[in-house]
């Protein structure tokens, strides 16, 4: 079986064919996978036996996790592995290590930054299982590990999870859309080029969400509640805080609701739910645009921001579920050329956001109406699109903004924040698609090809390169 996958399943078509093409199922990622979390590796030990060291010989690496999907011919897979990378000039290190295979879900950081959530599911009598899983970042050894079942979903059944930590609470909270078939029936369709007449089968498919609290404390679940939100979307976003957990999701129309009915169906509406609850304590309507994936972060007074439409931020009342929309003035120019947009928050309560199509990070402080406290014009990089999301990120300290370099000359760069003035810059002609710094300051580029992992210092020297099998969507 195929693993779920994110993409595409916020359509609000309610119907698909199961001959050619892709059908709602597929989009969907089809079917009650297999996750299987391997026997975690020595990750002491070279991915070439016989050919390098010992990692304990050479205690300058550390390690990350990759998440992607196989180079193809292999069937689609979401994949973990685990990296070795060097915080000094050392030899190159040794190939990335499998962890995880058919996950459910992308992976989710704590916000410590010290575990990393895994879901699978799997087939099991009667329903599926939904298995969470708890690395420790340090170790990449499992820290905790549970599972809860979902009763009465068939086989072809697709469940999309998605883990979610709440800030200083032990609870994480797995909010899964369960799509399940509800009738199949033989249509017949012409062909508009030769007016032949083909039957074809359609199956039409429809979603609810469930909630599931993971206690880290007992390594225990409560739940599944199932809420009563059928037809729904796929496709939800969702953030927790101390206390609550917040759920957007939209109702799907369907093909018989009149016009009006279908209009409504449209909006979506935020709900808060006590963290161990299937019981929400408000549900309001919320404004455009449709939730699915846009960056969302739990404010420290407990309300939750999201960033819409890559320039805009609603910011939702942790009490009312009341929404208020500020603009973020050096995000407001409107391109032509797609961008990826990311929104982070950081310890000392401000909030990072970048929009690298733009050429354009901010530092914004959630306190001042998301008033800019400082922002850094860069050139455009080559793909400012598409996986990783990461094309630009803030040092620990928040003094230093590294990006990737421009279309032309590829490469890193690295701005001074209280100037925004160039600072550096390395190039050797080549083009990556993500950047990530780990703990340690040593910076992660990601290329489209292999050697797609190169490592850089904080001060922009090459520390080595290392090539994997996984086409990389993100870094832990």
């Amino acid at each position: 079986m195929r693993s779920l996958r994110r993409d595409g399943a916020d359509s609000p078509v309610g119907a698909g064919h199961d001959g050619s093409g892709l059908s709602r199922r597929e989009i969907l990622a089809g079917g009650i996978g297999a996750g299987a979390l391997i026997a975690l590796p020595d990750l002491g030990l070279s991915g070439r036996s016989g050919r390098r060291p010992l990692i304990s010989e050479r205690p300058a690496f550390r390690h990350a996790f990759l998440y992607g999907i196989p180079d193809p011919g292999s069937s689609p897979a979401a994949s973990l592995a685990a990296v070795r990378y060097p915080a000094s000039r050392s030899p190159s290190p040794p190939d990335p290590a499998p962890v995880a295979v058919k996950l459910a879900a992308a992976p989710v950081s704590s916000p410590d930054l010290e575990t990393t959530a895994l879901a699978t599911v799997d087939a099991v009598a009667d329903g599926a299982r939904v298995t969470l899983t708890l690395l420790n970042v340090s170790s990449a050894a499992i820290a905790k590990q549970g599972s809860v079942k979902i009763s009465g979903v068939p086989d072809d059944a697709n469940i999309l999870v998605t883990p979610v930590f709440a800030p200083g609470s032990a609870i994480i909270t797995m909010v899964m859309a369960i799509t399940v078939p509800v009738s199949r029936r033989l249509i017949r369709k012409a062909d508009p080029h030769t007016g032949h007449v083909i039957s074809r089968r359609a199956t039409t498919w429809r979603s609810h969400h469930a909630l599931a609290y993971f206690d880290q404390r007992t390594s225990t679940f409560a739940g599944p509640f199932h809420l009563a939100d059928e037809p729904s979307l796929a496709l939800s976003t969702v953030a927790a805080s101390t206390s609550d957990l917040y759920l957007w999701t939209t109702r799907e129309p369907q093909p018989d609701d009149p016009a009006e009915t279908r209009a409504r169906a449209l909006q979506s509406r935020v709900s808060a739910f006590p963290l161990g609850s299937g019981k929400a304590r408000f549900s309001v309507q919320a404004p455009a645009p449709w939730p699915g994936g846009e960056p969302v972060v739990t404010l420290p007074d407990g309300h939750v921001a999201r960033l819409v439409r890559g320039r805009d931020v609603q910011v939702c009342s942790a009490r009312t579920g009341e929404v208020t929309e500020l603009a973020v003035a050096p995000l407001s120019g409107i391109r032509a050329k797609p961008s990826a947009v990311t929104m982070q928050a950081r310890p000392d309560g401000t909030v990072f956001m970048t929009k690298p199509g733009s050429g354009v990070a901010v530092v914004a402080d959630p306190a001042d109406s998301f008033r800019a406290k400082a922002h850094i014009r860069f050139p455009a990089p080559a793909a400012p699109l598409g996986a990783p999301w990461s094309k630009a990120v803030l040092s620990p300290a928040g003094d230093t903004l590294y990006v990737l370099g421009p279309a032309g000359a590829g490469g890193l760069c690295v701005y001074d924040v209280a100037s925004g003035a160039l600072a550096g810059s390395y190039s050797e002609g080549r083009q990556y698609a993500g950047l990530y710094q780990m703990p340690s300051g040593t910076l992660l580029a990601v290329a489209p090809e292999n050697p797609r992992l190169a490592f850089f210092s904080s001060a922009l020297s090459p520390l080595g390169t290392a090539d994997t099998t996984l086409q990389v969507s993100a870094v832990y």
